[in-house]
């Protein structure tokens, strides 16, 4: 029984926690649906590189201050100033992090959907 695949019921349940909890996409992967799975996990990537390329940025620019002096190494402070940036978030943020809950969503749906 070796190399037999999954029933299907299991390979629902499983494609439906991998879409849900892991990454948006991979659900669809075990079911096979490959083009549909890139669908959701290439903007995903594309905008957690975004995301993380942000939040990178603004770490280094928190570390360059408390490393010259110019910020003190109180974590009080280096909360507020994490709030004061977070605050400051642009556009393009907002839409990335919208687009990853879309992406998210959408892609738990659309096994929802292929898998019925």
């Amino acid at each position: 029984m070796s190399g037999s695949p999954l029933p299907k019921r299991k390979n629902r349940k499983l494609a439906l926690l991998l879409s849900g909890l892991v990454f948006p996409g991979s659900g669809h992967f075990v079911l096979g649906h490959k083009i549909r799975g890139c669908i959701f996990v290439l903007p995903t990537l594309a905008a957690i590189v975004f995301v993380l390329r942000d939040v990178m940025t603004r770490a280094d620019q928190l570390v360059d201050q408390i490393n010259s002096g110019a910020l003190p190494f109180d974590p009080q402070l280096i909360m507020e100033k994490v709030q004061a940036l977070s605050a400051s978030d642009g556009p393009a943020m907002s839409i990335a992090v919208w687009v990853l809950a879309a992406l998210w969503i959408g892609s738990l749906v659309d096994t929802f959907i292929v898998t019925r």
